[in-house]
């Protein structure tokens, strides 16, 4: 057999000196040596809390986490938790001391674990109640409110409202069925475990799929508890002279809800309250009635003992709204809204159907009654049905219909909703003109003038908007005005005088509208920015100049005199030129507040006027004023000559 090799001698010298030392120091030196070859990766705080569970006493501990402590930042929450956990509180004191130093908070972990250790300590001081192990069943205490359509509680952990009591339980268990609530749940106060149970018999029905309960806060149980039917009930129990201590009012929140019970009046009975003296509700007198009493109940002449209610067919519609949301012809899609009936305890769902008028059901080639388009389960409140994209409509199919309807059949008279297919227009006006009358720059006025679409049956009016191009509007303010459509003439609309022209816009821009949108095109013309005459002295549309002759007349404020007028180099677009008595001349600032009085507008094909005998010269008068004139205006600039009215003074003959 060969022999094994022998092992170096540093090998043999470290094992006769492990020889004598104590197990308990071999393994703290383990244990060192297991963390120093300790993976760094993300898995380390595994690793190390492991090797911290194995550790003998909070020396060896020490030694394991030794490497660490200089870089606390690196040590995850969870080894100083066990630490503290361990009640290693040397250890973890020097861990705290050096987190100040590298300036680590630990707090929330150190918060932790002692938050823990204190738990247990209690939980083994409450133990030395020989009680405290069986939890005493107690009825916490509630108040409630409500509005139209729902019940609300909020029930605290404790016997009394304004007693203290548990902050949390466990185990919280629920049930609403029909007209009964139950909540159960185990808290923990003053040292002593409770069973909080409440169980309340509702004065009406509720419907459980639409109710809900939550934590609300610390110590409380929110809960709303969805009404069968919407109406004011008198009071929450169904047994009027049941007591409950522990049952207040929530008056802070009825507060709030009393608009939505506004008009309403207070219900005397339920099905729950008859069915309690073996009799039937009637909804129509709000009544109970005998067992055979349903013929006196108007409408509802079947009874239903199970139930406790006399019923039959729906006696109220429902109503709805619809606004198609696919704008393909022929196709619908959209949100359906129905408004419940103002009662529904007799309904057990809304049918939907085409209509081919407000009262009657399509049909098909066939002559039979389309089936439902879809339906819904009353909810005590509106319901909106999703119609999907696509939906083809019958031929034929002008209305949407809703019939309310349980197990003996449909209410005869349903709500409806014409249905208006959400079409686009078919084209964009055939074309646009405009011709601005506002001679002042920037400012626009005159008639636009809107051709009609090819096709106008999708078209209900047009709408004017301010363009940037021959396609885009301007980013903001680009509306003008809606034009309705007419029928045997082109639409049009006045602009305004003096309306500015928007910054950026170079067209009007004019599309057909609907109730649904606009066609995407417009049709478009260009603004050409008309301006008056004479913008600048020295124009060619200015007058050269004018002449007037002497005065013959002797009297004051009376002339008699030629007006000649050297006429524009360009009178192509001038109508007139405007003639006026002047305070002042053209060159002192005549074109502004020297017109002392209108003489007469000359003709520009022929530029001279005679002043009759005895024409009245106003006050203050110095100058004959001249000014270009055009369909678009007058001109602010002016030609001038002086005027002098020659008076003669009258020999006195009587000397």
């Amino acid at each position: 057999m060969r022999t094994p090799p022998r092992p170096p001698a540093g090998v043999q010298r470290l094992s006769a000196s492990l020889a004598s030392w104590p197990l308990a120091a071999i393994s703290v030196l383990l244990l060192v040596l297991l963390a120093d070859v300790a993976p760094t990766s993300a898995e380390e705080p595994v690793d190390l809390l492991k090797v911290l569970e194995d550790a003998a006493d909070e020396d060896a501990a020490t030694q394991i986490l030794m490497p660490y402590l200089e870089n606390l930042k690196e040590l995850k929450p969870e080894v100083v938790e066990k630490v503290v956990l361990r009640q290693w509180w040397t250890l973890a004191r020097e861990i705290v001391a050096k987190s100040h130093v590298q300036q680590v908070d630990l707090s929330f972990a150190i918060r932790k674990a002692v938050r823990t250790l204190k738990d247990e300590a209690d939980e083994l001081l409450r133990t030395l109640n020989p009680k405290y192990g069986q939890a005493q069943q107690v009825a916490p205490a509630f108040q409630w409110a409500q509005n139209d359509t729902c019940i609300f509680l909020s029930v605290k952990y404790t016997v009394r409202w304004n007693a203290p009591g548990a902050l949390e339980v466990t185990e919280p268990n629920v049930n609403m069925t029909l007209n009964t609530f139950n909540f159960s749940g185990l808290g923990k106060h003053s040292n002593n475990k409770y069973r909080y149970f409440l169980s309340l018999n509702l004065f009406d029905n509720i419907v459980s799929e639409f109710s809900q309960w939550s934590a609300a806060s610390v110590g409380k149980l929110s809960v709303t508890l969805r009404k069968k039917w919407p109406r004011k009930w008198p009071r929450l129990i169904a047994n009027k002279k049941a007591k409950i201590g522990n049952m207040h009012m929530w008056m802070e929140m009825q507060e709030k809800l009393d608009s939505a019970l506004s008009g309403m009046t207070t219900v005397s009975n339920s099905p729950v309250t008859c069915k309690m003296l073996d009799k039937l509700y009637c909804l129509a007198t709000d009544t109970c009635k005998q067992s055979d009493g349903c013929e006196q109940c108007p409408g509802k002449t079947v009874p239903q003992a199970e139930e406790g209610i006399c019923t039959g067919m729906p006696s109220e519609k429902a109503t709805l709204t619809f606004k198609d949301a696919d704008m393909d012809e022929g196709e619908l899609s959209g949100e359906l809204k129905i408004t419940k009936a103002k009662n529904e305890f007799d309904i057990d769902s809304y049918e939907v159907y085409w209509g081919k008028d407000e009262k009657t059901k399509w049909t098909d080639a066939s002559g039979a009654n389309g089936p439902p388009v879809t339906s819904t389960r009353p909810t005590g409140g509106d319901a909106e049905i999703k119609i999907p994209s696509n939906t083809k409509i019958p031929e034929g199919a002008s209305h949407i219909l809703v019939y309310s309807k349980n197990s003996y059949g449909e209410y005869d008279t349903p709500g409806w909703a014409v249905l208006k297919d959400a079409v686009l227009p078919k084209g964009k006006p055939t074309s646009l003109k405009f011709d601005d009358e506002d001679g002042d720059t920037g400012e626009v006025s005159g008639t636009v003038t809107i051709g009609r679409a090819e096709d106008q049956q999708k078209t209900d009016e047009y709408a004017l908007h301010w363009g940037k191009s021959d396609k885009k509007r301007i980013n903001s303010g680009s509306f003008i005005r809606d034009v309705m459509k007419q029928a045997d003439r082109d639409p049009t609309h006045h602009i305004s005088s003096s309306t500015k022209i928007p910054d950026g816009a170079t067209h009007i821009l004019a599309y057909a509208k609907n109730e649904f949108g606009e066609f995407p095109s417009p049709a478009s013309i260009r603004i050409v920015d008309n301006k008056k005459p004479c913008l600048e002295d020295g124009a060619a549309d200015c007058p050269v100049g004018v002449t007037v002759s002497p005065d013959t007349n002797p009297e004051a404020q009376r002339a008699q005199a030629t007006i000649t007028i050297a006429p524009a180099a360009d009178q192509e677009k001038l109508s007139f030129y405007s003639v006026y008595w002047g305070r002042k001349g053209c060159n002192e600032g005549g074109q502004s507040g020297a017109k002392n009085g209108h003489i007469k507008d000359v003709p520009t094909d022929n530029p001279t006027w005679e002043l009759p005998a005895n024409t009245f010269v106003p006050k203050g008068t110095t100058h004959i004023l001249v000014f270009s004139k055009s369909k678009l205006g007058e001109s602010d600039r002016c030609v001038s000559t002086e005027f002098q009215d020659v008076v003669v003074e009258t020999p006195n003959t009587e000397l």
